[in-house]
């Protein structure tokens, strides 16, 4: 009610007027592909599902009870809070990637939690834990928790290790054979690992969510979109296989969140996207390995590998334009390998490589009349993208960091009625980060 008295009473959208027609006309329809923007449906919408579903896990629900409530609050949005036809993809979008976000948030308000404390470092916490997680926050008020104080933290997890970093720096986009016309901007990102997957102190099951990692960026006094990356992965089901004084070896079933968009100009001056690509909801195997080369642990060599079912996600295409809609939705796959070498906790070195294949099964069919059906997923066809990227970092004073690094961006789209499409682009970044 909250989110819907914004969109009606603030931003006064044409959506949000609702009443007993709208009910009905939504309740007597199938769900339908929309043509909300890439930012909404792919981020907006897994975020709000975290909303419903920090509602459910703040009052005491376990991870997999809580996931109902997702769906519960999903549907309640689609068929009565909005007077446009209920949305196939935002009740995927919304349950689905609102389980991620929604236990990676609840998480990680819950290292801020203290009840024993007081005063301006009180009120500091409680507003922390609301930031990170409204809803939390909100029935923390309710309850109020907010201001009792106990002799313990009050906390529903137990404390892990957490690993955060910092970075700001200068990024450099431009296609491959255009780089003297690409765009500098000024980025900002962070990385976050919680828990640390290769303790030999660890357990030898994972629940869902007891490790993960996230990391975003945005972009700052350019053309580029403001957010311009959002990648989490967190572990459902994860087993130690190998466990030693010198080597760990992890596998287990992960759910990942994908996100990149991008803008630059072409050879017209014109702006436009030449990559963008989303796994809103995923699931697949993966495994994790740590080996440390001799006893003094001069060297440290972590990789993982993941594949990936994409059960909705989105892409880039060059030609679907309806409404806010530039893009494609469908389902796919994803291969990602990821390694680092770390030289007497000096010198670290990462490669990585994704891979990412998005089918459109219920595309548009040009009929020759310049009719767009508006509920279609996009152009019928599939997109690849792949990114390679590699990373050099000098580390000193154990939490300040410099790093330099190059990405190649390759898209290949192939559609069943226009020609198909190439695009390469790449990014430079030099930056500076700090540990906490």
């Amino acid at each position: 009610m909250t989110v819907w008295g914004f969109n009606h009473f603030i931003m006064n959208e044409e959506f949000a007027k609702i009443g007993i027609n709208s009910f009905k006309q939504n309740l007597s329809s199938l769900p339908v592909w929309d043509t909300d923007k890439f930012s909404t449906n792919l981020i907006a919408h897994p975020y709000h599902g975290g909303l419903y579903f920090n509602a459910a896990r703040s009052n005491g629900m376990s991870f997999w009870k809580s996931v109902p409530f997702t769906l519960g609050g999903s549907l309640m949005w689609e068929y009565f809070m909005e007077n446009e036809l209920p949305s196939v993809n935002d009740l995927f979008a919304t349950t689905f990637g609102g389980m991620e976000l929604g236990e990676i948030t609840f998480r990680l308000s819950d290292l801020f939690i203290d009840n024993r404390s007081s005063g301006g470092e009180r009120i500091g916490r409680e507003i922390l834990v609301t930031c990170i997680s409204p809803v939390r926050g909100i029935n923390r008020l309710i309850t109020g928790e907010s201001w009792k104080r106990s002799l313990s933290k009050g906390r529903m997890l137990p404390s892990v290790p957490v690993y955060f970093s910092l970075y700001t720096g200068l990024r450099f986009l431009a296609e491959q054979e255009r780089s003297k016309d690409g765009e500098l901007s000024m980025v900002l990102g962070f990385n976050l690992a919680y828990n640390d997957q290769y303790s030999e102190s660890q357990n030898d099951h994972y629940r869902p969510y007891e490790w993960f990692v996230l990391n975003g960026s945005v972009d700052l006094f350019s053309s580029q979109p403001l957010m311009t990356q959002l990648n989490a992965i967190g572990i459902l089901w994860g087993k130690n296989v190998k466990n030693t004084k010198n080597s760990s070896l992890t596998a287990g079933i992960f759910q990942h969140f994908d996100f990149y968009d991008s803008q630059i100009k072409n050879k017209e001056k014109q702006k436009v996207a030449p990559y963008r690509i989303s796994e809103a909801v995923a699931f697949g195997g993966g495994i994790l390995y740590l080996r440390k080369l001799t006893d003094t642990h001069p060297m440290e060599i972590r990789s993982s590998f993941y594949a990936n079912a994409i059960i909705l996600g989105g892409s880039l295409t060059d030609h679907y334009f309806y409404d806010e809609k530039d893009y494609n939705l469908g389902s796919g796959y994803s291969v990602k390998t990821y390694t680092n070498l770390t030289y007497k906790k000096k010198i670290s070195f990462d490669i990585q490589s994704e891979n990412y294949h998005i089918f459109t099964w219920k595309g548009n069919n040009p009929d020759g009349t310049g009719k767009i059906h508006k509920s279609s997923q996009g152009d019928i066809g599939n997109s690849r993208l792949i990114i390679f990227s590699t990373r050099l970092s000098y580390i000193f004073n154990k939490k300040w960091n410099i790093s330099i690094s190059n990405r190649f961006f390759t898209r290949y789209t192939h559609y069943k009625y226009y020609e198909d499409t190439i695009y390469s682009t790449n990014d430079g970044m030099l930056t500076a980060g700090y540990t906490l």
